[in-house]
């Protein structure tokens, strides 16, 4: 019998899998971590230690509620909207995920803002969708008419937008989403607000009376829990049903439960950090744009859109030897000249902005 080769066995993968690359992040570790806009405040201790309390009284041995009915009714609450038209697991990519598998297939179209965050492509393509690009405008922002234009003419299945956006920081206001909703019905319109709680304007309360709006949220940004991966979508009841069947079971764990649950309970105490970032957003906008060469874009996100003089690979690389890990975009369309910068704390800020001012202007004042 002639050996069986990996390549004949690689054709039983999805061409559609095949032809894309990972979504990945170099394992590359620094003093200063701003690539992946975290909360750089992290979690209140007396949050972390109820979390802890109730997880010491847990049985580890038994399997989370398959449906988290006390987690589902505090998100309800927090957000003004129905329990039944909640659903909560392993993180905003997995609503993405299941949104997805739950409604595309192949053939069906899907209109796509871009740049925005890769992994949406990545899930389409894997579903086999047809992804239909729409740049953003110049000075990246979301281009209303062309958007309005793509809808109209292709009729697509779903309209995808992160508002606001991830790299760029711009975002669409809530009366703009209800063109979009309007245009494209009755497709549907996922909005992803993963920064909502940092900016930007609330879609909830088109709910009501748009059932094709599907919104996704996480606890990995404002809520500084992006080590336990908790998101949650918002949507009609009636699709909420039908995405709950894309999801896998028990995806949410006891820890992130508990851990949800509590940080709900006392956003008391993470709203003031929600306001210092923003602060700090602000402040090293300021700072950057300071610096010859350096354009920092209006971003109501935690983090900063930043076009650079130099060579964005060779920039990140000296920032990198100096402790420093911010993200390099050059290989976006649209961002050949482009770093991201999550917001740290005041004191990072402080060392990112003398590391760029040595390396920009070979000056190493303080901030």
């Amino acid at each position: 019998m002639t050996p069986l080769s990996i390549d004949k066995v690689l054709e039983q993968v999805k061409r559609q899998v095949r032809a894309i690359k990972a979504y990945t992040l170099a394992p590359l570790e620094a003093p200063i971590k701003l690539n992946q806009n975290e909360n750089p405040f992290g979690m209140p201790a007396e949050i972390r230690d109820e979390v802890l309390a109730r997880l010491a009284r847990c049985d580890w041995a038994r399997y989370p509620d398959f449906v988290p009915a006390r987690l589902l009714a505090q998100l309800a609450d927090y957000t003004g909207w129905v329990p039944e038209g909640v659903m909560a697991g392993n993180g905003s990519n997995e609503m993405i995920q299941s949104v997805i598998q739950a409604t595309i297939e192949p053939g069906k179209r899907v209109v796509l803002p871009e740049p925005t965050f890769s992994v949406y492509r990545q899930v389409i393509s894997v579903a086999g969708g047809e992804i239909c690009s729409v740049p953003l405008t110049d000075d990246l922002q979301f281009d209303l008419p062309a958007l309005r234009s793509a809808i109209g003419s292709l009729r697509p299945a779903m309209t995808i937008v992160c508002a606001p956006n991830n790299p760029t920081g711009s975002t669409l206001t809530r009366a703009e989403l209800a063109i979009l909703l309007e245009e494209a019905a009755p497709g549907l319109v996922v909005v992803d607000q993963a920064y909502l709680e940092i900016g930007g304007e609330d879609a909830v309360p088109l709910l009501p009376d748009h059932p094709n709006l599907v919104i996704l949220r996480t606890f990995s940004k404002a809520m500084a829990m992006g080590g336990l991966r908790v998101g949650y979508c918002l949507a009609d009841p009636a699709l909420i049903r039908e995405f709950n069947k894309a999801k896998m079971p028990y995806s949410l764990n006891v820890f992130s439960m508990i851990a949800a649950e509590v940080a709900l309970e006392r956003r008391d105490l993470l709203a003031p950090l929600v306001e210092a970032m923003a602060a700090e957003k602000d402040r090293l906008a300021t700072e950057l744009a300071s610096i010859p060469g350096v354009h920092p874009y209006p971003s109501v996100a935690n983090f900063l859109l930043v076009e650079v003089p130099l060579p964005p690979g060779d920039l990140f690389a000296r920032l990198h030897e100096r402790g420093i890990l911010v993200r390099d975009l050059s290989q976006s369309p649209l961002l050949s000249r482009h770093l991201r910068i999550s917001v740290g704390t005041p004191a990072e800020n402080r060392l990112l902005l003398a590391a760029l001012r040595e390396i920009i202007l070979g000056k190493g004042e303080a901030a």
